[in-house]
């Protein structure tokens, strides 16, 4: 069988495609494996779960062996992005496995490939040391390479070196399933965090300017550069800055681009929210919320100065947005910034220099473009090549007149050319616009209809909002927008409806010169200033189908009686932003989509029989009633969210195909008619915040509905009984609701995957009785229900007199044999508890969730200690206990995979378990009674031999722990940007020599900073770790909201010292002596940071007897607390020098310390110490104490 990559992966097209203009990885993973441990076993599973989730994944599936691995692998190997290396028992025994794995370091060192070892039932360090079933292989090699002992040392160096990677171990006895989807899920986050935009079908003639662009840039080199790519509409500018964008964005620690910065920065606080998008896209996490253009300039800047970026502004036609969005020096060393205009004087303005023009395409570059799209192939057929020749001449050369050109002959007959092409004769157009014209009429009048809708409404709307406002007009919308995609009119891209420059202009000429001097007998209006006189003036006509009011800012347009007296075939009213004051008598009867938020009619006019409307949104309006609401046959859909003075929602049956029903926020509704339980196809009702609520109807039977939110519903206090099986149902939320018991009929919901109680106060234990058997429940969360004292206790309750309905219903198989019922939610996994005033030691009842369960929250709780069952549930991850002030003592075994433990404000809690080695948060805020240095520090230095990416604690404490090698004052000031007072900005800069030949892949970094007193809101905080002035890693904390400090607190983190997702150090694997490195923090918020520490810590590789290397145990995690082998530097290795006077990691005065070690150790753990001799967690052997022993 042939190497085998599966089916989800990337095409492409002819010669034309380039890895410069798409991604420049042919493969996501590469796969390395022994064939005889894992071909038809791990490996294929893994392989399978990789192609599930569409990752494109190569593994040889050749059986033969052979002297040297073939081409078609060699090739295989540089191609992929990522390299898996399942190192298996049997590995080190095939040459053919050692020479792939070369191969692929190779790769790793020259293009950045990412490579991540799996230690399938083997100890890392079998491998490391080649030891074990590896030591066996390679007593073979030495016999049977004896004459090539250099390809050996090549091997054995390479299994070293990639033994010390990030990567992921799977034990004897784990589940392997388990263990690939958590390999799998990493790589997803991976691939889809370099995800590479789309630049063209067939990129033409684009390399040599990708290069040329390139060549002004500089990427990699030092500075900050602006480089403008400028050319006429049509040629490919944004093109160009894509492929430039993914030829070169995996060099920098965040990329952004931001498209159409023209049309986008024209609505009111449209520069704000492209402020928010580039931070964003930068930083990731949630968008950041900015007040104002001013003070995102000075976010920016704050929260960029020191990071090193890629930005492209895409389409900017003004100085204005530069100035907000790219100023000069803003961004980090080494960051680049890429502007595209058609305005060569804005550059010149702006100060740029580094301009790159774009020219027409060449003859044969034209000929082939158009000939991809005509003919699908590199050239014309014989018989078309001089009409081809002839359709060229008329696109001049521009990409996008050659693309449309081409789409529209294509699939004609040489005579339906000719004919075409005749036609571009004697024609009042020119060039680009000729061929614009003729490619819309040689469309279809319905897709014509749609191409004009989009071009004056709907360009870079949602696909989906599209599609429900054209589908009120005509059936085969879908249908019109593919043959859009296929002509190269529009294209779609994050599900967002683009379309260029020159064809939307296209459109919009074609709707004025309908009528060029009377916009109220046009079939669209767009511009606000035609909008207003049309609906002022009273001068629309039947002509006009759609009005979009769209102001450049929020304005009022005055209405009267008669605004819209003429408009009878009016069909889509969408105002955006504008009010609409007065009154109106008539609403067109044709209306089919009405979006008209803010609307001032109390009632809608007595003739209105719209009975052809699907959408009708009319959210914060003043209506009162919808009395008239009697017959629409074909809505489907009504928002209504927000109208202070709705009181009743009258009989609903008359609206069969009803899908979205949205009422929320409507805090004057009282009642909402029966009818609405009865809508076959409602799959949405939302009620959230209808304060007044006390009923909407007292019988269910909606077979299609998948969403009901009743959340703040205070008044409503019965759930209305469920007359059939309801299984759409998915979220059932009725948080904060006063409905005080559900209905045994709940057993209906057969499908419910997510039940939402919180603060229920009426809501009692049985209450929920009904909802245990629901097979489907994936998350319940009862947090705040006060009445629920407990859970175990009503464990064996008497079942109710619907027992015999509800145990048919679930087969028997939910029920006990002894008239109880069994509490079995078998596929939970989100569970949370808290402040349901919980006492007793037994409240978690036999759930049957043991092995589903992933995060359990039970904060606000008055237990004093937690049951023992706690421990059975052996995929917990998450675990929140926060403010349980009578919890003493956590129980001594934990569930063993554990990432997070919240405990913030567990002010009795004495005692801490053991934590397992997998821990990545701990969060022990105000809990003044634990030791917080003891527990972190035993927790910290377990990372020398962890796995675990990184972890983070915050400890009530007023120092650096003493067990830091380096700490540092602070600089504090006020924050001169900030309105509020108190508001600080904290700096420190920590900087030390690297310990020569430390393996930086596996080294890590202990961080710590001390907070004075302060509250959370927000606060941002980060540690930029650099080496040699480059960023290698960054950890950013955003603190949880509202989380007050009673007391002074450390945070403490222990993360990678590069960032392993990222490769960014070039040049040698590992470090050598005299590399600088750099921790920078920056802290704004309330309550400044005061001191800062840094601690190294990591393994060496290299001759262990070099004078002043420090050395600890490879097994340091074997050794007791208080026997931690530590090692200070000579003042000979250099480590520990000060490169600025108040910057100093500290090293001992005692003269030089070494612990000696078995020399074929080949590398060791390192750990950086600056107590003194007699520090209980220390040991230390004098050189001389050791050669008297």
């Amino acid at each position: 069988m042939a190497p085998m990559a599966n089916q989800q992966g990337h095409s492409f097209s002819s010669s034309s495609s380039s890895s410069v203009t798409q991604d420049p990885w042919t493969y996501d993973v590469f796969v390395s494996f022994r064939g005889k441990d894992t071909r038809t076993n791990f490996t294929d599973h893994l392989y399978k779960a990789l192609s599930d989730k569409g990752i494109y994944t190569f593994i040889d599936r050749e059986l033969i062996g052979g002297e040297k691995i073939s081409p078609a692998l060699l090739e295989a190997i540089e191609e992929s992005r990522i390299s898996l290396i399942v190192f298996s028992e049997n590995y080190a025994s095939s040459r053919w496995c050692l020479d792939e794995l070369v191969e692929i370091l190779r790769c790793k060192s020259s293009t950045n490939q990412i490579v991540w070892p799996i230690f399938y039932k083997v100890d890392p360090s079998h491998v490391r040391n080649q030891t074990n079933s590896f030591g066996d292989a390679f007593a073979d090699m030495n016999c049977r390479f004896k004459d090539n002992t250099e390809k050996v040392l090549r091997w054995r160096s390479a299994l070293r070196e990639a033994a010390s990677l990030k990567g992921y171990t799977c034990k004897a006895g784990e589940s392997e399933a388990t263990f690939i989807n958590h390999i799998v899920e990493e790589i997803v986050v991976l691939v889809l965090n370099r995800t590479y935009l789309n630049v063209a079908k067939y990129p033409v003639g684009i390399h040599s300017c990708v290069r040329a662009v390139e060549m002004l840039l500089c990427a990699g080199g030092n500075g900050r550069r602006i480089v403008g790519i400028w050319g006429t509409s049509g040629i490919g500018k944004t093109t160009i800055a894509k492929a430039v964008y993914n030829a070169i964005a995996h060099k920098f620690e965040g990329c952004c681009f931001l498209a159409d910065v023209r049309e986008n920065s024209m609505p009111h606080g449209g520069l704000i929210q492209l402020q928010e998008t580039l931070l964003q896209e930068i930083l990731g996490g949630n968008k950041l919320k900015i007040v104002s253009a001013d003070k995102g300039i000075s976010i920016i800047q704050k929260l960029l100065r020191q990071k090193r970026i890629l930005l492209i502004l895409d389409d900017v036609n003004q100085l204005e947005q530069l100035d907000n969005l790219a100023g000069v020096g803003w961004f980090g060393e080494g960051s680049r910034v890429i502007i595209t205009t058609q305005d060569s004087g804005l550059l010149k303005c702006y100060g740029i220099e580094l301009i790159y023009e774009v020219h027409k395409l060449y003859d044969n570059q034209a000929l082939e473009l158009f000939s991809l799209n005509a003919f699908g192939r590199n050239e014309p057929p014989n018989d078309y090549l001089e009409l081809a020749k002839r359709a060229i001449a008329y696109a001049q050369g521009l990409p996008l007149a050659l693309t449309l050109l081409g789409s529209h002959l294509r699939n004609k007959d040489i005579h339906r050319w000719q004919a075409i092409l005749d036609g571009y004769e004697g024609e009042p157009y020119t060039g680009i616009q000729k061929i614009l014209r003729k490619s819309y009429d040689a469309l279809g009048n319905s897709v014509q209809q749609v191409f004009l809708d989009m071009a004056c409404f709907f360009k870079g709307e949602d696909k989906d909002y599209v599609m429900q406002i054209l589908s009120s007009k005509q059936k085969a919308s879908q249908d019109c927008i593919e043959v859009l995609v296929e002509k190269a009119m529009i294209t779609i891209q994050y599900n967002r409806i683009l379309m260029h420059d020159l064809l939307e202009k296209l459109g919009k000429d074609i709707v004025h010169e309908e009528c060029p001097i009377e916009p109220g007998k046009r079939s669209r209006l767009w511009f606000h200033e035609d909008v207003y006189h049309v609906l002022t003036e009273n001068s629309g006509t039947r002509k006009i189908k759609g009005i979009m009011v769209k102001f450049p800012k929020p304005d009022e347009i005055p209405l009267n009686a008669e605004s819209f007296f003429g408009m009878v075939n009016l069909e889509i009213f969408i105002n955006c932003n504008a009010v609409l004051s007065g009154y109106v008598e008539y609403l067109p009867n044709e209306l089919r989509f009405i979006d008209w938020g803010r609307c001032q009619l109390q009632l809608l006019p007595s003739n209105f029989h719209a009975r052809h409307l699907v959408v009708f949104n009319m959210p914060c309006s003043d209506i009162r009633q919808l009395e008239g609401f009697k017959k629409f046959p074909k809505l489907t859909s009504i928002n209504l969210s927000g109208c202070q003075f709705l009181e009743k929602i009258v009989d609903l049956s008359g609206i069969p195909n009803l899908k979205y029903l949205n009422l929320s926020e409507c805090k004057r509704l009282v009642e909402v008619d029966g009818s609405v339980g009865f809508l076959d196809k409602l799959v949405e009702l939302d009620l959230r915040e209808c304060f007044q609520l006390t009923r909407f109807g007292t019988r269910l039977r909606l077979k299609s509905l998948e969403r009901l939110y009743l959340c703040d519903c205070k008044r409503l206090e019965s759930f209305p009984e469920i007359e059939d099986k309801m299984e759409s149902l998915i979220i059932l939320d009725m948080e904060g609701s006063g409905i005080r018991e559900l209905p045994s009929s709940i057993a209906y919901l057969t499908g419910l995957e997510v039940l939402k109680a919180d603060y229920c106060e009426n809501l009692s234990n049985a209450s929920l009785h009904h909802i245990y058997g629901l097979q489907r429940l994936g998350e319940l969360s009862v947090k705040g229900c006060r009445k629920l004292l407990t859970f175990g206790n009503e464990v064996n309750f008497e079942v109710s007199s619907s027992y015999t309905e509800l145990q048919l219903l679930s087969n028997s198989s939910n029920f006990s044999d002894d008239n109880s019922l069994s509490l079995a939610l078998p596929r939970l996994r989100f569970f949370f508890l808290g402040g349901c005033n919980l006492s007793e030691s037994d409240f978690l009842p036999p759930l049957d969730c043991w092995s589903t369960l992933e995060e359990l929250d039970l904060s606000g709780n008055n237990f004093v200690s937690l049951p023992e069952c706690i421990s059975k549930f052996v995929n917990l991850l998450s675990l929140r206990l926060c403010g349980c002030k009578r919890l003493r003592e956590i129980p001594e075994v934990l569930p063993p995979k554990l990432t997070s433990v919240t405990l913030n404000s567990c002010t009795s809690l004495e005692t801490f378990p053991k934590l397992s080695p997998g821990l990545q948060h701990l969060y022990l805020t105000n809990c003044f009674k634990l030791c917080g240095c003891d527990i972190t520090e035993n927790i910290l230095l377990n990372q020398v031999s962890s796995q675990s990416s990184t972890i983070e604690i915050i400890v009530p404490g007023t120092e650096v722990p003493k067990w830091f090698s380096c700490c540092k004052e602070a600089t504090v000031f006020e924050d001169p940007f900030s309105d509020n007072k108190g508001e600080y900005v904290a700096e420190c800069e920590v900087c030390f020599e690297i310990p020569p030949n430390l393996e930086w892949e596996t080294s890590r970094l202990a961080l710590c900073a001390v907070f004075d007193l302060m509250t959370y809101h927000g606060c941002q905080f980060c540690a930029k770790i650099l080496i040699n002035g480059k960023q290698v890693n960054e950890i950013w904390i955003w603190a949880e909201y509202g989380i007050k400090l009673e007391e002074t607190h450390v945070w403490l983190n222990c993360s990678p010292l590069l960032d392993p997702n990222k490769n960014m150090v070039e040049g040698p694997m590992r470090l050598q002596q005299g590399n600088m490195c750099q921790v920078l923090f920056y802290y704004h918020g309330a309550g400044p940071m005061t001191r800062c520490g840094v601690h190294v810590l990591g393994h060496q590789v290299g001759d262990v007897s070099e004078t002043g290397i420090m050395v600890v145990d490879d097994d340091i995690h074997c050794h007791y607390q208080d026997e931690l082998v530590s090692l200070s530097l000579t003042s000979t290795s250099g480590v520990g020098k000060r490169p600025r006077g108040s910057d100093t990691i500290a090293v001992d005065n005692h003269g030089p310390n070494v612990v000696v070690m078995d020399h074929d150790h080949e590398e060791q753990y390192l750990t950086l110490f600056s107590e003194p001799a007699d520090h209980p967690k220390r040991r230390h052997i004098d050189i001389d104490e050791e050669q008297s022993m």
